[in-house]
């Protein structure tokens, strides 16, 4: 490895065995995480890639860089059945991993002290390996993908992501701030106590201009992981195409792909950029919308070996002749079945956050929510919902196919509802 690359694990290694992260009390549960779980759930993932459902049970998961394995807990918890796998740089996080996922019943987990670079010496093929805010400090994040790459499974999925440079601008100005005044050269808990004084230190139009808020860094590891994060580097969408490329990967989606919409920035389109649009690539349209609105701190991605076939949308046909059910993790969640029933019950829209709709929110008017109900009771052929909406008031079976169909479309598209 290249001496600045070490230079950088060491760094990184330095900041999380002082402060393992994130800081989440190791008996907190991840059950209803269930925005966070989406992203690490193998079902959700090669469902967008192959509209199969897939379950986890017997397949072999990797949370890479588990940090203080709050990630790993929920990927345990969102792969009922799955042989889960964590490792990290740092010694201090595997062990807290270890503990957390022992607290949890999770004991046939195992765990390593490893660097990323070095997973082929496992000699473990991953049927989905997650990596969550590591690759953006490598020193080239090509290698990292490749080493994932080379101990992915043929149909295996990996879920990763890069800081936005849009996005993250104010933060990577202040890190070159607080370099050119030395505090990466200082114990974590030294710099964090001198950021806040230099922060708190600022005339007050200065502390605006960076957006310093100092009741969102009452920890440590918030400033560390903001404002002295060594090697943070920021992308583009064109970046992560190119990243994959060279890695041999295929981009196969973001993982909040509906809230890159570039027609939702618009009241009305104008016609002229409806037109140009229908003439983008999908990289091109996804650049255009991190121009445009620049809000998500993660490009979050789901990628694949190179020629990863992709799936054409279902026909109305495929609709009417299939079965429709929950994600798997709605109907593993009690939570969920409580106050969708609740919901139903009251006869109200039922709304919760996900991270797969647009706006990270789902919203179900009520009269939807009472025809799709069954769906509580697992798979339910579509033509039944098609009925069950006639009885609760469609005027009848012709007017209400497509509407049915319309909004079960867009369910699906959220990674809400699977088709069979």
């Amino acid at each position: 490895m290249a001496s600045s690359a070490l230079s950088a694990s060491e760094r990184a290694l330095s900041l999380y065995e002082a402060l393992p992260y994130p800081n989440v009390p190791l008996s907190q549960t991840a059950r209803n995480a269930l925005p966070e779980m989406f992203k690490m759930s193998y079902t959700t993932a090669q469902y967008l890639r192959t509209h199969a459902v897939v379950p986890p049970e017997g397949k072999v998961l990797l949370n890479a860089g588990c940090g203080s394995g709050w990630e790993t807990l929920m990927m345990a918890e969102a792969n009922p059945g799955a042989q889960i796998v964590a490792c990290d740089l740092s010694p201090a996080s595997v062990k807290l991993t270890e503990e957390r996922l022992r607290h949890h019943g999770f004991t046939d987990a195992k765990f390593y002290v490893l660097n990323l670079l070095e997973l082929d010496c496992l000699g473990i093929q991953f049927d989905f390996i997650s990596l969550n805010d590591v690759l953006y400090l490598l020193e080239d994040p090509t290698e990292g993908l490749r080493a994932m790459k080379n101990v992915l499974k043929p149909d295996g999925i990996i879920r990763a992501n890069l800081h936005s440079r849009y996005q993250r601008q104010v933060f990577f100005r202040l890190q070159e701030a607080f370099q050119k005044v030395g505090q990466f050269d200082v114990p974590p808990a030294v710099g964090a106590q001198n950021v806040r004084e230099f922060m708190g230190s600022l005339r007050e139009e200065v502390a605006q201009a960076v957006f310093w808020n100092p009741a969102n860094y009452a920890e440590d590891a918030a400033i560390m992981n903001n404002y002295l994060l060594s090697n943070d580097k920021g992308f583009t969408i064109p970046d992560l195409f190119r990243l994959l490329q060279q890695a041999g990967l295929s981009f196969l989606s973001l993982v909040d792909r509906p809230d890159w919409s570039v027609e939702s920035l618009f009241k009305e389109v104008p016609e002229f950029v409806r037109q140009r649009l229908a003439t983008l690539s999908l990289m091109e349209r996804l650049h255009l919308y991190e121009l445009l609105r620049p809000a998500h701190r993660l490009i979050d991605f789901w990628a694949g070996h190179a020629g990863s076939p992709s799936v054409l949308p279902w026909s109305n046909e495929d609709w009417l002749s299939g079965s429709v059910q929950f994600n798997p993790l709605l109907m593993d969640n009690p939570r969920f079945h409580q106050e969708y029933s609740k919901a139903l019950q009251e006869k109200r829209p039922y709304e919760m956050q996900w991270t797969g709709a647009t706006h990270g929110r789902i919203s179900i008017p009520a009269e939807n929510v009472s025809w799709l109900a069954p769906l509580l009771r697992g798979p339910t052929p579509v033509r039944e919902l098609i009925q069950q909406a006639v009885q609760l008031g469609s005027p009848d079976e012709e007017r209400a196919t497509p509407e049915v169909l319309t909004f079960l479309t867009a369910l699906e598209d959220f990674l809400f509802l699977m088709l069979q």
